[in-house]
């Protein structure tokens, strides 16, 4: 008897060790679930939802926050329209808050639709082709809601940007887009195979070979043209050396002659001043003269040959001390006429 209750004692503590195992691997592997509070809410898509799986993420701004707990689809009878409803779980625990929440989850899911609050599928794997539900606040999308009723509240969505872009090829007129290529492939067509085209490339190929054979002439013709040309280059700087070497002498000759030329013209200036002086000095003497000789003819007959003779004298002196003076006066316009003579000048 007492080895049977042993026994009994130990199954029960088995017993009891695997319930406590299971419970905890249902917290652990239930993500806490059952210490948590969470709020479902229901979205409604008019697209395919092809690669959205129960427990797909569903994320804010990539922050795991909740999942997809359920996915069905909802026909209407009467225009056959189909939506997708997606029923999402959020946990309470992820988001925190700043301030206390108050009033309803209706009340609180109404003002962050009002602030932007919109649901859309995103691609969560590029190899698996999966998708997940992300929420994000886009003010400048309208609030879509279906209005069907349903036992969660409904979350307004977007369409993705999938969707956005199969809309984008659905609209493009492809049958025109097609033909226009089509066409533009025949003219291509044509025009590559059309002669005149060959014949051009022939002439463009000729023209080429001459250009190149025209290129490598200048370049065989180059190196002597150039040699030459530094020939011409080297006599130049020779010719400039050999007639500055010239110009030097030269330069000092005319200068010493031009000094030469600057003292004669001073000499010829001082002596016609001289001649000047000595001319203006005269006159007197000559009137005194011509007074004297006056007085020496009164004081002889007048039918005398002396005062004949005397009064000849004395109008050829007067005659002379004229050209004296218009001498005098010419040589102080032109000193250089005492070495070139009168004219001089003009006839050079």
């Amino acid at each position: 008897m007492k080895d049977s209750g042993k026994n009994k004692a130990a199954i029960g503590a088995f017993v009891l060790g695997a319930v406590a195992l299971a419970v905890i691997g249902v917290i652990l592997f239930g993500g806490g679930q059952f210490f948590s509070e969470t709020n479902r809410f229901v979205l409604l898509f008019d697209g395919s939802v092809k690669g959205l799986n129960i427990g797909a993420p569903v994320t804010f701004r990539g922050v795991k926050i909740g999942s997809v707990v359920d996915i069905a689809v909802r026909t209407n009878p009467t225009d056959w329209t189909t939506r997708i409803p997606v029923v999402i779980e959020l946990e309470e625990g992820k988001v925190e808050r700043e301030v206390e929440r108050t009033g309803s989850v209706e009340e609180n899911l109404k003002r962050l639709i009002d602030a932007g609050l919109r649901a859309k599928l995103d691609l969560q794997s590029m190899v698996t082709g999966n998708l997940l539900v992300d929420l994000e606040f886009l003010p400048e999308e309208p609030t879509r809601l279906s209005g069907y009723p349903h036992q969660y509240p409904e979350m307004p969505t977007v369409p993705s940007n999938f969707e956005r872009i199969a809309k984008k090829i659905e609209a493009l007129p492809i049958d025109e887009i097609v033909n226009k290529v089509s066409a533009s492939l025949t003219a291509l067509e044509a025009f590559l195979t059309n002669h005149a085209l060959t014949e051009s490339l022939n002439h463009l190929s000729q023209a080429t070979a001459n250009a190149e054979e025209l290129t490598a002439n200048l370049d065989r013709q180059m190196g002597p043209l150039v040699a030459s040309m530094q020939g011409i280059a080297d006599h130049a700087d020779q010719l400039i050396l050999n007639v500055n070497d010239q110009i030097q002498p030269l330069a000092g000759e005319a200068r010493r002659t031009l000094k030469n030329t600057n003292a004669a013209a001073e000499s010829i200036r001082q002596a016609a001043n001289a001649f000047a002086e000595l001319s203006t000095g005269a006159q007197p003497a000559i009137v005194q003269a011509g007074q004297a000789f006056a007085n020496v003819a009164d004081m002889t007959d007048p039918n005398a040959k002396e005062r004949y003779e005397l009064r000849n004298m004395l109008k050829e002196l007067s005659e002379a001390a004229r050209s004296i003076r218009v001498w005098s006066s010419y040589l102080e316009r032109h000193p250089e006429a005492l070495i070139t003579g009168k004219g001089g000048s003009k006839r050079r």
